[in-house]
């Protein structure tokens, strides 16, 4: 991964990665100021100088990155060295280096996945790192220093390289919220390598470290472990308050995740941590975590069992490669990394669309790891749109598995009549619900199957039948 490739791995824009077809989105509620009034958020810089997409979006990185499905991550940090240590070998080795920017992509890597991950602390010292064009001028404020822009400048020790960093010493160590600011100090920014982030009302801020009194998000960009022939992407984890000094929590694997968090998310975004953070609050669910996975420029080869004709191209069937990237790969690491069951009963899967179809396939596969299966519009029908190939209910009624919980939905209506006439996948996810009753499941039992008559396909429809799913369907809920 290079020191662009990084950068564009956090902030990438997504082309033909939604899922929805004509949604608006709503803004996140606020968790508290970090900028005062009057203050504009800047979209993040790309690695040319230039503005670039929110947080949370798609990453196209080269799918020739691979490792071992039961290896570790690679790149992993060398024991006996901190990050400040590895920051100052850095700054040292940068001046004169044949491979500048290698150096710089190897510490980023290093120090990503790492224990701590940036910002960089050591003791009373904040170290701020930031991956951008030449020439650009940003300072670094936040509650450590009363957010007052210009205080504390990020240099750039080799001019050009497009490497910055700020080292903030401070009579105590460093903790809560921070930003980026622009020159002219009324410009604040989350800082797009930070691992725990968040918003409020001014946007994305960043997290020296997890507060005890309120949810985070940590992101794992670029994450390869498992990958196998796929893209490596961006993983992100929703933690609410207090979430890690538990143990065995429920944990919710979702897909098409650059849509689930952010309040600018692509076509209106599920306000995912947004609802859960005022549900666990109120004791309407319990803590639960959530995996986002993002999806990539193949989302439709990986999320369908089976390929299928659209447009006059045969695209699909990778499936199986994305369920063993997430069941070997994304699912240890989040295991190892977080305080989550690995119980089924506590495991989940969900998405909508062809995310809900994935979903529905994992759970067919994997009965054994996932207890939870949740499809909202799920696209029952991928195989015989333009083909004739077996479709998930096939797939279903060929095996089905045993002790697993489902939730179905969709909007639209039958149209014209099923099966060729409804909206929203209406009459796919109609025959799989009664499929699902031939096979022995009951309703409100191990069988949710709703219906929003009307609803349109897009992350605003999904987002308001969230909570009602988890209510319904979730472990605790």
């Amino acid at each position: 991964m290079n020191i662009h490739g990084a950068l564009a791995g956090l902030l990438g824009l997504s082309l033909l990665l939604g899922c929805g077809d004509d949604g608006g989105g709503t803004g996140s509620a606020s968790t508290g100021d970090t900028t005062g009034s009057g203050v504009t958020t800047l979209p993040l810089p790309t690695a040319e100088g230039s503005t670039g997409s929110g947080p949370g979006e798609s990453s196209q990185g080269s799918s020739e990155e691979s490792v071992d499905e039961t290896g570790p991550v690679p790149d992993m940090p060398p024991p006996g060295q901190d990050d400040c240590e590895r920051l100052d070998a850095l700054l040292e080795a940068l001046p004169g280096a044949p491979d500048a920017g290698g150096l710089v992509d190897q510490f980023v890597r290093e120090v990503t996945y790492g224990e701590h991950g940036f910002p960089i602390t050591c003791d009373t010292d904040l170290a701020v790192v930031h991956l951008g064009g030449p020439g650009q001028d940003f300072s670094v404020a936040g509650d450590f220093n009363g957010w007052v822009p210009g205080e504390h400048p990020l240099a750039e020790p080799v001019p050009g390289l497009g490497f910055y960093y700020a080292r903030v010493s401070l009579p105590v160590a460093p903790e809560g919220l921070y930003k980026l600011v622009d020159a002219d100090g009324d410009v604040f920014f989350g800082d797009p390598l930070a691992r725990r982030f968040g918003w409020d009302r001014f946007g994305e801020y960043s997290l020296v470290d997890p507060l005890p009194d309120r949810g985070h998000h940590e992101r794992w960009p670029g994450f390869d472990q498992g990958v196998g022939a796929l893209q490596p992407r961006t993983v992100t984890v929703y933690l609410p308050a207090g979430a890690l000094a538990e143990a065995g929590l429920p944990v919710l694997y979702m897909h098409d995740g650059q849509n689930l968090f952010s309040p600018d998310a692509l076509f209106g975004g599920w306000r995912v941590s947004e609802t859960l953070e005022v549900a666990i609050g109120d004791g309407t669910l319990p803590p639960v975590v959530v995996v986002g996975i993002d999806n990539t420029s193949d989302r439709f080869d990986e999320y369908t069992q089976t390929t299928d004709v659209v447009g006059g191209s045969r695209v699909g069937g990778r499936a199986d490669e994305y369920a063993d990237f997430l069941v070997g790969g994304i699912k240890p690491f989040v295991e190892q990394r977080y305080p989550v069951s690995a119980d089924p009963e506590q495991v989940a899967t969900m998405g909508s669309s062809l995310g809900g179809l994935v979903s529905l396939y994992i759970g067919q596969r994997h009965p054994d790891v996932f207890g939870h299966v949740a499809s909202m519009s799920g696209t029952i029908a991928w195989g015989t749109i333009d083909a004739s190939n077996p479709t998930i209910v096939d797939v279903y009624l060929g095996q089905a598995p045993t002790g697993l919980r489902i939730y179905l939905d969709s909007g639209g209506s039958a149209g014209a009549g099923c099966p060729d006439g409804g909206s929203d996948n209406y009459c796919g996810n109609v025959e799989l619900a009664d499929a699902l009753r031939g096979l022995g499941w009951q309703d409100e039992v191990d069988l949710f199957y709703r219906w929003e008559p009307g609803a349109p396909h897009n992350e605003l429809a999904w987002a308001d039948r969230f909570l009602p799913a988890l209510v319904d369907w979730f472990p605790g809920g």
